[in-house]
C-alpha cells in the first residue's frame, strides 16, 4: 500500500499529516496548493491508463486490435504473393520451342490415325511424347477470336504423357511472359460413347486446380483445340488407349483379321505387338 502524502510547513520544516491546515510545530498556515496539484496529476494519469486499457480491449480499436489487422494483413499478401510465384513458374516437363530456321520432323499423325482406326481389331501403334508435340506444334488456333489473341498470343499446345495419365498444357504470352495453362485426366474409349476423359485437376503454372474446378475449363478446350478436331473424331473410333510414360499406344477396333494382316504405320507412329 503506497504512504499517505504529507504536508511540509514551509515556516519550520515540520512535516504534517494531510487533514492538517495549520502547522502542528509552529501554527503557520499550511500551503495546500501542492497536494491539490499531485492530487489532479494523479486523477489524469489514472484515467488515461483506464482509457488506454479500454482502447486495447474494445474491437476496432487500440494497439492490440491495430496490430491483429496488420498481421492478417501481411499474411493475406504473402499468400497472394505465394500463389502468384506459383502461378507464374512453368510447370514440369515444358518442351523446347524449336529455335528460328530449326527444321522440324513433324509426323503425319493424322494419317496413322486415318489407317489405324480402318485396320482390324488388335492393331496397334505407339506415338511418343515428342512426336505427338512436333505434331501439335503445327496446328493454328483458327478459331480463336482475333481480339483475344491479339491480346494474349496463343504459341502453341503440347502435352506430358505419364502412366495411366496424360496433361494437355496451353503455353500462352501475357505481356511478354510465357503463361502456362493446363488440365490433367485420364483417357478411355467406348464403344458406344468413343473417346471419354476424365478430369484430375487443372493448372497455372505450379499452381495447382482442383478438379471440381478444373473440369469447368474443359468447356474451353473445344474452341482452342478445334484445329485438331479430325483427330478428336479418328480417336474416338478406336477400341482402346493406354498411357505410358512418355507415349501412347493405340489399339483399333475394327473386326477380327487375319493374323497376316499388317499393323498401320506412319511416319512418327509405329506398329507394336497385340
Amino acid at each position: 500500500m503506497p504512504p499517505l502524502p504529507t504536508l511540509t510547513c514551509k515556516e519550520c520544516g515540520y512535516v504534517n499529516e494531510i487533514d492538517r491546515i495549520y502547522c502542528h510545530g509552529c501554527g503557520a498556515k499550511l500551503d495546500r496548493s501542492a497536494l491539490i496539484a499531485q492530487q489532479q496529476k494523479h486523477t489524469v494519469s489514472r484515467e488515461q491508463k483506464q482509457r488506454e486499457v479500454r482502447r486495447m480491449m474494445t474491437p476496432g480499436g487500440g494497439s492490440f486490435t491495430r496490430g491483429l489487422k496488420t498481421l492478417v494483413k501481411t499474411v493475406a499478401w504473402a499468400a497472394v504473393a505465394a500463389v502468384l510465384i506459383e502461378a507464374a513458374r512453368p510447370p514440369e516437363g515444358v518442351p523446347a520451342m524449336p529455335k528460328r530456321g530449326e527444321i522440324v520432323e513433324v509426323p503425319q499423325l493424322d494419317a496413322a490415325l486415318e489407317q489405324l482406326a480402318a485396320a482390324p481389331a488388335g492393331q496397334a501403334i505407339a506415338l511418343s511424347e515428342t512426336q505427338i508435340n512436333a505434331y501439335l506444334g503445327r496446328k493454328t488456333f483458327n478459331k480463336v477470336p482475333a481480339w483475344l489473341t491479339s491480346l494474349v498470343p496463343l504459341r502453341r499446345t503440347f502435352v506430358n504423357l505419364e502412366p495411366n495419365l496424360g496433361r494437355l498444357t496451353l503455353q500462352a504470352d501475357l505481356v511478354g511472359y510465357p503463361i502456362y495453362i493446363g488440365l490433367s485426366g485420364r483417357l478411355k474409349i467406348e464403344r458406344d460413347a468413343g473417346m471419354k476423359a476424365a478430369c484430375e485437376g487443372g493448372y497455372i503454372g505450379r499452381l495447382q486446380i482442383p478438379a471440381f474446378i478444373a473440369q469447368y475449363a474443359g468447356a474451353a478446350l473445344p474452341v482452342l483445340m478445334d484445329s485438331v478436331k479430325h483427330e478428336q473424331q479418328l480417336l474416338g473410333q478406336l477400341g482402346a488407349v493406354e498411357i505410358q510414360k512418355g507415349q501412347i499406344k493405340l489399339v483399333s477396333r475394327g473386326p477380327v483379321s487375319p493374323a497376316t494382316s499388317p499393323a498401320p504405320s506412319a511416319a512418327g507412329g509405329r506398329p507394336v505387338g497385340r
